[in-house]
C-alpha cells in the first residue's frame, strides 16, 4: 500500500502551480454563466440544473425541472366557454375565445375642419 501511495504523494506539490489558474477560471465562470467549473460538469452528468450559486440563496444545490403544463385551448360554446386540453374536436377546429373575427376594416376618424 506504501510503494502506490508514494508516487501520488511526489506529484502533489505539482498541483499548486494549477490552483491560481484554475481559481481564475472558476471565479470567471461564476460571473458569467452562474456556474463553477464543477457545477458545469455535474450539471452535464446529471442532467439537472446545479449551481454552488443556489446554495448561497438558500435553496438546494439542484433545482427541480418544472414539469411543462400544456395550456388549455378554450372556445366558445352556446352560453359558455368549453376548454380543451387535448386535440380540439371538430373539422376545421373552432377559433379559440381569444382570436378576434375577421371584421369590416376600421374607418379612419374624419379629419376635423377649421
Amino acid at each position: 500500500m506504501r510503494t502506490l501511495l508514494l508516487p501520488f504523494l511526489l506529484l502533489l506539490p505539482g498541483c499548486e502551480a494549477a490552483v491560481g489558474p484554475a481559481l481564475a477560471v472558476n471565479g470567471v465562470s461564476l460571473m458569467l454563466t452562474g456556474r463553477a467549473v464543477p457545477d458545469i460538469v455535474y450539471s452535464g452528468v446529471t442532467g439537472r440544473d446545479c449551481s454552488i450559486a443556489y446554495l448561497d440563496g438558500g435553496e438546494r444545490y439542484c433545482r427541480v425541472e418544472p414539469v411543462a403544463v400544456e395550456q388549455p385551448h378554450c372556445t366558445r360554446s352556446l352560453g359558455s366557454v368549453d376548454c380543451w386540453t387535448g386535440p380540439v374536436p371538430g373539422n376545421p377546429p373552432p377559433q379559440g375565445v381569444g382570436q378576434a373575427r375577421p371584421g369590416a376594416p376600421v374607418q379612419p376618424w374624419p379629419e376635423r375642419l377649421l
